[in-house]
């Protein structure tokens, strides 16, 4: 049977620059603990990606486990025992064995993946090599939706990297009908033609419990047992803090302090948090009753959720929203805006107001706050209203859908155009801002890089370091004759090389070594003539053995390469408006 393999690159990474863990990431270490339940077998193998080897590695799990336990525990970010443990969790990355991958598995990221446009390369050559299975948990597509609430370099990157998903992946998996219905439109957007499958994971599970020998306590302003309400959301604008807090001071100024309760708001600062944070300071009633927490572990929070007398979510958009979720499976009442995936999070046992509607808001608040009794007979009901599972559960439910047969799915390159004749840029791709979306052509040079001895994408370039680097071309039918490969591309700065390169033609031995001198940092065009070749994948090879480390570079480099350009030798005219077009000449006429 194929294994499931969790890539935890995403996490790793989220894990070095934070340690509270929020939404996405807790969904993974619930996911992740359930899977390696003690006394039941095991349903994941794990790896990740290094950087600094430029491959996927295998990763402990015992390793891992401390590493979750450390993040739900809550605590200082730069505590001792944390700081250790993201160092061990460091080396571990940079020294560990090449995870053996076998045919058929399924490789899936619980977070994000391929952010590192290295870490897609290896992806493509996993699925092209050894038929893995490449699958993603989609969470949201809220830059794509509602972009107005992101940051703009955000909304870029995240729509680059959907780009990029979307030429590599084999299955997903989304958290919601509605998270599933976002990504198949804009899936079709992005790219035409390609119908990825999409099943649906409801995150409908109970909090994960923490350790027995955990111990928590009310932070000292809620131990003299004062009420209190409580929202968990990160503090940002697309929480829409906004709208929740007029209500409050509205229902602060109607009925007056003495019966309303204080309103704790539990979650780090985001963007767009300054109108929310200004308001607290500057309403006297709300700078008295509101209190703002963050970085609060597992164990406080399910105290919080256990303590207060109902929750408060609000949103302008969901993927899931696991705080309604989570404040049922306590046991509380959740009011939450109607709309997106809060239906689903929350089924019949959360209370809806209209998006947007204070009134409604501050209504059903008020009602659950004077009627102690009615609060007490809904929360009652709530099991009855909403059936939890395990997160063993839905673990298995992610194994069972990564298992069952799917209709295979072009190769990535076959998901492009390849362009004959005309220039392949290597530089940064300039993602356009919405509604514009990039044309697909943009990350086309990112797939025909193949090996560790590829470097990170940089401005004007890749660069070829030490290690295994190639170049895959597909040509389904080749133009008749020998074949003109152009390369651009820059030498290694302040050092003279010699660079050597081959060519290896589909179903053919490969071709002689060619060599070129490189001056210091020269750019120049290498021009690779090409036998007539048959349909199939052209190859190139880099030879990095000669690879050199430049005063002031932390890796030896063999050569920049900038772009390229492939056609038939007697394309005599493509060829001339190629070079022409290099060195900026333009026809007139």
């Amino acid at each position: 049977m194929p294994r499931i393999v969790v890539d935890l690159t995403d996490l790793l990474d989220f894990l070095e620059g934070n340690r509270t863990p929020m939404g996405v990431a807790r969904v993974q270490m619930a996911v992740l603990e359930a899977g390696f339940e003690p006394g039941l077998p095991p349903l994941f193998e794990l790896a990740t990606f290094s950087p600094e080897q430029g491959r996927f590695t295998g990763f402990p799990w015992p390793l891992l486990r401390e590493l979750i336990q450390g993040s739900r525990r809550g605590g200082p970010a730069d505590a001792p025992d944390w700081t250790e443990l993201r160092r061990a969790a460091r080396t571990e990355r940079s020294v560990a064995a090449p995870f053996a991958f076998e045919r058929g598995d399924r490789l899936v990221a619980l977070g994000l993946t391929g952010a590192n446009p290295q870490q897609l390369r290896r992806l493509r050559e996993l699925r092209q090599a050894q038929g893995v299975v490449i699958a993603a948990l989609i969470h949201d597509t809220i830059p794509l939706a509602v972009p107005e609430h992101c940051a703009i370099g955000l909304t870029r990157a995240f729509t680059e990297h959907f780009l990029g998903l979307c030429l590599q992946l084999d299955r997903v998996l989304a958290t919601s009908d509605c998270c599933a219905r976002d990504f198949r439109v804009w899936q079709r957007r992005i790219l035409p033609g390609l119908d990825i499958g999409v099943d649906t994971m409801p995150l409908d599970a109970r909090l994960p419990a923490m350790p027995e020998d955990e111990v928590c306590e009310l932070p000292e302003f809620l131990r003299d047992g004062r009420p209190f309400v409580l929202c968990v959301a990160t503090i940002e604008g697309r929480k829409n803090h906004l709208l929740l807090l007029h209500a409050w001071l509205s229902l602060l100024r109607r009925h007056g302090h003495a019966v309303m309760p204080d309103l704790v708001l539990l979650g780090r600062s985001g963007y767009q948090s300054g109108p929310v944070l200004d308001l607290i300071r500057a309403a006297p009633e709300l700078r008295q009753r509101v209190t703002h927490l963050t970085d609060v572990g597992d164990g406080l929070l399910a105290l919080l959720y256990e303590r207060c007398l109902f929750t408060v979510f609000n949103s302008f958009y969901e993927g899931w929203g696991l705080p309604v979720t989570e404040a049922l499976a306590h046991g509380k009442l959740v009011l939450a805006p109607d709309h997106t995936s809060l239906r689903q999070a929350g089924g019949s046992a959360a209370l809806y107001f209209t998006p947007q509607s204070e009134p409604e808001l501050a209504e059903l608040a008020w009602g659950l706050i004077r009627d102690p009794a009615r609060r007490r007979r809904l929360e009652a009901e709530i099991p009855g209203r909403m059936a939890l599972r395990s997160w063993r559960e839905v673990a298995e439910g992610l194994v069972a859908a990564l298992l069952a047969p799917a209709e295979p799915l072009p190769d990535p390159l076959a998901r492009l155009y390849f362009p004959i004749g005309e220039r392949i840029g290597f530089e940064r791709p300039q993602i356009p801002d919405l509604p514009e979306l990039p044309i697909p052509f943009t990350l086309l040079h990112q797939l025909l890089c193949e090996g560790e001895g590829w470097g990170e994408q940089e401005d004007w370039g890749i660069w070829a370091s030490a290690g295994p680097a190639r170049l895959r071309l597909p040509l389904p039918a080749p133009p008749h004759g020998n074949l003109v490969l152009n390369l651009e591309v820059t030498g290694v700065p302040g050092i003279a090389t010699t660079v050597r390169l081959r060519s290896i033609r589909p179903g053919a031995e490969p071709d002689p070594w060619m060599a070129a001198a490189l001056g210091p940092g020269e750019a120049r065009q290498l021009r690779l003539t090409i036998p007539p070749c048959a349909p199939g994948d052209l190859l190139v090879e880099i030879d990095t053995a000669g690879a050199v480390q430049p005063p002031g570079e932390t890796r030896p480099l063999t050569l920049l390469l900038t772009g390229l350009m492939i056609c038939a030798e007697a394309e005599t005219q493509l060829l001339l408006r190629y070079v022409t077009s290099r060195l900026g000449i333009r026809e007139l006429g």
